[in-house]
């Protein structure tokens, strides 16, 4: 696909009210969550020089990184945020539906995201 094919089906697919709202609030999601998790964090982490970057019921703690770790799930949520709505858009033309379900699904795994974020968060602060 050319850029100016995708182009044009982003344009076509930016003029549906749905479309444009939902992928707005998928790709607004990480960022605002992602910020304010970062700006929770940071402080904290820093001056410990580590993260615990994952928790087990069954062990505790059993994952511990480098401070700079933290930057790594908010960017990581952000990306495949804006890949999932930059192939949406690109597929509008062909496929109208499967494009709203790409939109979507990127708001739907907001959900789990906030919650390992907010997890991180409760055991690293």
């Amino acid at each position: 696909m050319t850029f100016s094919a995708w182009l044009f089906s982003a344009k076509l697919a930016w003029g549906k009210p749905w479309l444009r709202w939902s992928s707005i609030v998928a790709l607004f999601a990480p960022i605002s969550f992602g910020t304010l998790f970062l700006v929770k964090v940071m402080a904290s982490v820093q001056s410990q020089g580590n993260i615990v970057y994952h928790y087990n019921i069954y062990l505790g703690i059993d994952d511990v990184r480098v401070w700079w770790w933290v930057i790594l799930l908010p960017l990581m949520w952000f990306l495949l945020s804006l890949i999932d709505v930059v192939i949406a858009y690109g597929m509008y033309r062909i496929d109208s539906y499967f494009s709203a379900a790409l939109v979507t699904f990127a708001i739907a795994w907001s959900f789990p995201w906030a919650g390992v974020l907010f997890y991180l968060y409760l055991f690293n602060v």
